[in-house]
């Protein structure tokens, strides 16, 4: 299938099933929902996924989330470095924590692909990306049973390959100041 041609209705409904989280409650909290997707689906997103990899890997320098070889020990070292630096020269120094809990649910797509477009990705992988986001659907599977077709108007589905590399795309704006 090329990335610029449409998906079929099947290959964007996904089923959502909560896990349960180590030690989590009997509440909601205690689980965490991931989206079973088509394997079609999954396998057109790998194939972009390789092909943002070049824009998620420039991003590595100052993002640890989703980006693969930096992890929360280099984001500690990061920071401990920032401000030592910051010490030594008394340079007023601002360090900012986020809370990105949900954060995945709640990520437009239209202003995913309003920063696809600035980081210059191409025209037809951005067309494939609008296309397995066009007409996407969850069901949610509980206890064996299945509720209707839900649309999906906005998030990120966690199960699918690109992910984590969206959601590091999406903070860089947020995440990148200039030097």
């Amino acid at each position: 299938m090329m990335l610029h041609e449409t998906t079929e209705t099947q290959q964007n409904q996904g089923i959502i099933v909560c896990l349960p989280k180590p030690n989590g409650t009997q509440t909601p909290e205690g689980y965490r929902p991931i989206t079973l997707l088509n394997t079609d689906y999954k396998i057109l997103a790998r194939i972009i996924a390789h092909r943002i990899h070049p824009v998620t890997e420039k991003l590595r320098e100052r993002q640890f989330c989703g980006v693969p070889g930096n992890n929360i020990f280099d984001a500690v070292t990061t920071i401990r470095k920032a401000i030592a630096q910051a010490e030594v020269t008394a340079t007023p120094l601002c360090v900012l924590s986020l809370d990105f809990r949900e954060a995945f649910d709640k990520l437009s797509h239209r202003y995913l692909f309003a920063i696809l477009e600035k980081y210059a990705i191409s025209k037809s992988v951005i067309t494939g990306i609008k296309n397995l986001h066009a007409k996407a659907t969850s069901s949610v599977q509980i206890n064996g049973y299945m509720s209707g077709p839900i649309p999906i108007q906005c998030s990120i589905r966690q199960g699918c390959p690109m992910s984590m590399q969206f959601f590091c795309i999406m903070l860089a704006p947020i995440a990148h100041t200039p030097k």
